[in-house]
């Protein structure tokens, strides 16, 4: 890898850090060559640092450059600094896990560790991707730069459900055993799939060619908007009477394409030899089996919702015109991810309103069409911070 192709890496993942609402400062670091790796230098507002800042480093100086050489599999260091990952790592030397997509990148807890020496880092590191540094915030490491700034998301929307949760009573930790299970499917299943370069061709007239285009441009813009991080969250359009679209697992948005899209049968779920489906497949196809006016579906795991899914907590939406459209947010009982027991919890809670919280997992938004549902995700996102008393300004 160039220097310029390093750069343009870098510029693009940074743009996931929108500065909507709350700021993380911090520095992201990337591999180029096996002797030097690119960094965007110092302490800054991640959302807005410019390539003309960037800093070519040695790799055989530095903390930095000492988990670079100790852990070959790490292509991307990412500091991040918001003030409520500083003051949830003040507190305890480890914080139970109460969101599931940080259970997996972490397990049942996530490490805060004394120092960011290159040491503590590696040490706490061994078995996760993601930790917290005492009074400092969090660092997070990926294979790329993508998953590095998604990895510093998840953990700073997990401090956000320690803060603003205790209005709610506090959060809820995830048992154990099970974060150590969403942890081990994570990687040794998860992130293996769909690894395949290419996806096998499946003839569509220009109908449903436009149905997947618009999946996908929902799904880059479900991230855009902070409904999602990465690969997380899942959307699906009802094809016909039979037959689903939905999008493929553990594939970021941004590099899904037409033929990714999955074409599901919701009665069978059988999808052929094409790629791998959302893990939440069995939630989609009974929801279009089961409610008729079910024509969409987005799943969220955006910030304030999370607070309440952290919290296994629904809210009411005040009244008023959203009120009537949706119901109020109610919230389902706990089932394992991908689950019959999930999809039955989700599609009875759907009966009484078209948004509904999933425990320690995010929110589902069902809806006549995609812009609909999009649009309901966002109001329900918004009225959350509010009942949570998000600062914009922080």
């Amino acid at each position: 890898m160039t220097r310029d192709e390093a750069a343009t890496i870098m510029t693009n993942a940074l743009k996931g850090f929108h500065g909507r609402f709350k700021r993380m400062y911090g520095q992201l670091c990337v591999r180029v060559d096996e002797n030097t790796f690119l960094s965007t230098g110092g302490n800054k507002i991640l959302a807005e640092i410019s390539e003309d800042s960037y800093e070519l480093c040695d790799i055989n100086s530095g903390e930095l450059g000492e988990i670079f050489t100790r852990r070959s599999d790490i292509n991307a260091i990412l500091f991040g600094c918001s003030a409520d990952t500083v003051a949830v790592s003040e507190k305890a030397d480890a914080l139970p896990v109460t969101l599931e997509d940080l259970a997996m990148l972490t397990g049942p807890e996530l490490r805060v560790i004394p120092d960011a020496s290159s040491a503590s880092i590696l040490a706490a590191l061994r078995d996760s991707s993601v930790c917290l540094i005492k009074g400092t915030g969090t660092i997070a490491v990926g294979t790329n730069c993508r998953k590095a700034v998604a990895g510093a998301q998840i953990v700073e929307k997990a401090c956000e459900a320690e803060v603003h949760g205790e209005m709610l009573g506090g959060t809820v930790p995830i048992e154990k055993a099970l974060a150590e299970e969403i942890r081990k499917d994570f990687v040794s299943d998860y992130i293996n799939r769909n690894e395949e370069p290419n996806a096998e061709y499946v003839k569509y007239d220009e109908e449903e060619f436009a149905v997947r285009g618009s999946l996908i441009d929902h799904g880059k813009e479900l991230v855009k908007s902070d409904l999602s991080y990465g690969s997380w969250g899942n959307l699906s359009v009802r094809l016909n009477d039979e037959e689903m679209l939905i999008t493929p697992s553990s594939m970021d948005y941004f590099d899904i394409r037409i033929e990714d899209i999955v074409k599901v049968n919701i009665y069978t779920l059988d999808h052929g030899n094409q790629r791998m489906p959302s893990t939440e497949v069995k939630m989609h196809a009974a929801a279009y089996r089961e409610l008729p006016d079910c024509r969409a579906m987005i799943q969220t795991r955006s910030n304030a919702i999370s607070v309440f899914a952290a919290c296994e907590a629904g809210f009411a939406l005040g009244g008023g015109e959203l009120q009537d459209l949706i119901g109020d947010v109610k919230v389902t009982g706990y089932a394992a991810p991908g689950s019959d027991e999930l999809a039955e919890a989700v599609v009875s809670t759907f009966r009484d309103t078209h948004a509904c919280v999933i425990p320690h997992h995010g929110a589902v938004f069902y809806g006549p069409s995609l812009e609909v549902v999009m649009a309901i995700a966002e109001a329900v996102e918004m009225r959350a911070r509010n009942l949570l008393s998000f600062d914009s300004g922080l």
